[in-house]
């Protein structure tokens, strides 16, 4: 099954807050419409696993634009008393990359890029040795480009596009060499959506975040959705908390911990936050040919990379998964591993969608798109 984690929050883990109360009983399950029998048993399964405290967030799965399934349970604020509900926010992680490309393919149907140039005709100061590796070889994670997110982080001290160019002036031999040939093999690389926002950025002249605000979030009405701003204290990267976001916790019920992460680090791979309403928002404005066009989504999923690595896994079109559980497709993004795991999956056909946000870092959702995949094969 394909996961995706975002390795800065993989680093942050180790350094958990102290262990905090134990969750209070989950609220009543939630519904805005009668849910087809083929989906009870996913219903129910989300149901015992609230009430175990093994899940905290939102899970809803839509049909023709039709809440079919909906979830909200769990505590966003454990300490503050604050639940769970439909329009709270999560950090969504590697999700972000599905934004990211948005805005990179909002850029190319305008003509400002081209998924075909390569990386250096954007970023003046990228190494010669990139020369080969284009936008589209970004967003399939063909670029063989390493993933150079530790060495982002060792210069991050007050902005990203700082952070940047402080780190292609300082790349050693070994960070410039290729690890595969441009366009061959299909590695999955967190950094190569830095190199993205990075060039959309300098080719604008408009910063990352407020790019994505104009070309996907305004367009798609997200209206509580955004990219972390960074948290600098002293020279030191201190957490985001705001109101409306959830905190994440990782660890078991009765022994959680609340997560420590620098989510805006990655600000193509990993920064977004938003809600569940804000993804509806943003499927339905896909459905209607909305934030780019019907052939430029065409194009995201077509003839998608299988990985490199010989283990299996989904294959990968532009910024996005792409996988066929029970022969129904699916196209979407998972992000998360340190207090948050998130799942955005569409099924084109027949036009339905699923959404988990969730504040556990131990969730697993494949078991939930293989279900509703099921539901939807069944119901053919």
């Amino acid at each position: 099954m394909f996961r995706s984690v975002c390795l800065l929050a993989a680093l942050a883990a180790p350094i958990a807050a102290s262990p905090v109360p134990p969750v209070p009983p989950a609220p009543p399950p939630q519904s805005h419409a009668a849910m087809p029998p083929s989906l009870q048993a996913i219903g129910d399964r989300i149901d015992a696993e609230c009430a175990a405290g093994r899940f905290s967030g939102v899970v809803i799965v839509r049909i023709a634009g039709q809440d079919v399934l909906q979830r909200a349970c769990g505590m966003a604020d454990i300490i503050n008393d604050v639940a769970v509900t439909r329009d709270t926010r999560f950090k969504i992680y590697s999700d972000s990359k599905f934004i990211t490309a948005l805005t990179i393919l909002v850029l190319v149907e305008d003509g400002t890029l081209s998924l075909d140039r390569p990386i250096t005709s954007y970023l003046a100061d990228a190494p010669s040795e990139w020369a080969g590796v284009t936008l589209r070889m970004l967003l399939n994670h063909t670029s063989g480009i390493d993933d150079l997110t530790l060495r982002l982080l060792y210069f991050y001290r007050s902005d990203h596009p700082t952070a940047m160019r402080d780190l292609l002036g300082a790349t050693t031999p070994a960070e410039r060499a290729l690890k595969s040939a441009p366009g061959t093999t299909r590695r999955y690389n967190n950094f190569g959506f830095e190199l993205l926002a990075e060039a959309a950025a300098r080719a604008t002249g408009t910063p990352f975040a407020e790019l994505a605000q104009r070309k996907v979030f305004g367009p798609a009405g997200m209206r509580s959705a955004s990219i972390e701003a960074p948290s600098i204290e002293a020279g030191h990267l201190v957490p985001v908390s705001e109101p409306g976001l959830a905190k994440g916790y990782n660890g078991e019920r009765g022994a959680l911990s609340e997560a420590v992460n620098w989510a805006f680090v990655q600000l193509g791979a990993g920064a977004v936050r938003a809600s569940a309403a804000d993804f509806i928002a943003l499927d339905a404005a896909l459905a209607a040919g909305k934030v780019i066009g019907r052939a430029m989504q065409d194009e995201m999923i077509r003839a998608p990379i299988a990985p490199g690595d010989g283990k299996g896994g989904a294959a990968f079109g532009l910024g996005v998964a792409v996988q066929k559980p029970l022969g129904v497709l699916m196209a979407g993004h998972t992000g998360g591993t340190n207090g948050y795991i998130t799942d955005f999956q569409r099924f084109p056909d027949p036009d339905a969608m699923m959404i988990v946000l969730s504040n556990r870092g131990t969730t697993r959702t494949a078991w939930m798109y293989d279900e509703v995949a099921a539901a939807l094969a069944a119901a053919r």
